[in-house]
């Protein structure tokens, strides 16, 4: 990337649409010029299931940014889930012509390219390719450039995802007027915002928990080994107490912030609840905190329990040394990392934002894709397209005059 180089990042989550936008600085490190978020939802089970509404919200989060800027975005990046994506690491080695001359990004560009000419199962393709390390003859380094070898070795991530969950997010960025930049696996843009260097070099599980969405991602030597996701988060558990209490949804949210709590064992005082918005026969319901943290407590148990059985059957549960929780899906349910750490049966904190102090946790998400895009090596990822909007106008009167003058031309004709 280079200084002043524009990135955008749009993070499509089960409740919101939330945009980020970015810019190089002259320290080569991303600057937050702005970041919006709208509701939405279009999106079930981490699938957009309606391009149009998630489109809209696309196209009004945007807008919110561009009121404060002097250009229109044309372009931007935007996530995708981890149920819909599969990471295999492969190597590819080259030998270059003049041991002396130093390795070069030419040399990178080669292996990459060569790398993305591999076959892939039917109704996949390949989003992106990660280059984790280089070996030459004298070390093995995360920067090669410039180093005397005659062989150069890289060990790679090649990401490939669903053709149709690609081709339905490129239909709803296409509907709100943008072209799309690429596509960032949701546990690729937190990693560099929640995890510290050494839990992804020795090993972690980054659990990302949304409203209707839980992002699974273990990173091992800095690089991914597993993603996946499961369609369960912050709603289910207010899905649950509503139908469970009888109330209403935004009562149920309401009492889960105020009263949540993992387990039942941890209540200090079993107080009496009134619920506002009862439906059942009774005109008024009054419950023991416990009756509302039973609910809660069995969810939460189902959510890690399926979490630790997905990395069962993946093999992968020796990898991580620890775990981090992050997300707004169960920030309200207290001692949530207790549960977790019985469960998953790893030590468990929830992570702490590295963002910037413009950066609401709400979207984190979409910071995290500009961070990520900003930080990679060896990439041919580019900058945001974007117009001046001087350009635009002088543009839209170009066109108004050719439209005028054929209107012109055609009443003529008649």
């Amino acid at each position: 990337m280079a200084i002043g180089d524009i990135i955008v990042g749009i993070d499509i989550g089960t409740s919101k649409v939330c945009c980020c936008l970015g810019q190089i600085n002259k320290f080569n490190q991303v600057e937050v010029l702005n970041t919006a978020s709208v509701a939405c939802d279009g999106l079930k089970r981490g699938k957009i299931v309606s391009p149009d509404a998630v489109s809209r919200a696309i196209r009004f989060a945007v807008s919110d940014i561009e009121a404060t800027q002097d250009f229109m975005i044309k372009s931007a990046y935007v996530n995708i889930v981890g149920s819909y994506v599969s990471i295999f690491k492969t190597k590819y080695s080259i030998k270059l012509a003049d041991k002396y001359a130093g390795v070069t990004q030419k040399d990178i560009d080669d292996i990459i390219r060569n790398v993305g000419q591999i076959e892939v199962p039917e109704g996949k393709q390949i989003i992106d390719i990660v280059p984790s390390r280089f070996i030459t003859e004298s070390r093995t380094t995360e920067d090669p450039i410039g180093i005397f070898t005659s062989t150069l070795e890289a060990e790679l991530d090649v990401i490939i995802a669903d053709k149709e969950v690609v081709k339905t997010i490129g239909l709803a960025m296409q509907r709100a007027g943008l072209m799309m930049d690429g596509i960032v696996v949701n546990g690729f843009a937190m990693k560099d915002i929640v995890l510290t260097d050494e839990e992804k070099e020795n090993g972690v599980l980054l659990l990302d928990i949304g409203a209707g969405n839980v992002d699974i991602s273990v990173f091992k030597n800095n690089g991914i080994v597993y993603t996946d996701s499961i369609p369960v988060g912050g709603d289910t558990i207010t899905n649950d107490i509503a139908i469970g209490l009888e109330i209403s949804h935004q009562e149920a949210d309401k009492l889960k912030r105020q009263y949540g709590l993992s387990k039942v064992k941890y209540i200090d005082n079993d107080y009496s609840i009134t619920l506002a918005t009862y439906t059942g026969e009774e005109k008024t319901k009054t419950i023991k905190c416990s009756e509302l943290v039973e609910i809660i407590e069995a969810r939460v148990e189902e959510i890690f329990t399926m979490i630790r059985a997905g990395l069962e059957d993946n093999k992968v549960t020796n990898i991580p040394m620890s775990c981090v929780i992050t997300g707004q899906g169960i920030n309200s349910i207290n001692k949530a990392e207790k549960t977790a750490e019985e469960i998953l049966k790893y030590t468990v904190r929830y992570g702490t934002l590295k963002t910037a102090n413009l950066i609401k946790p709400d979207v984190a998400g979409a910071y995290g894709i500009v961070k990520y895009i900003s930080n990679i090596k060896h990439s041919k990822n580019i900058g945001s397209r974007i117009q001046l909007i001087e350009e635009q106008t002088f543009l839209d009167n170009v066109l108004q005059s050719v439209k005028s003058l054929f209107g012109s031309k055609s009443k003529k004709i008649k």
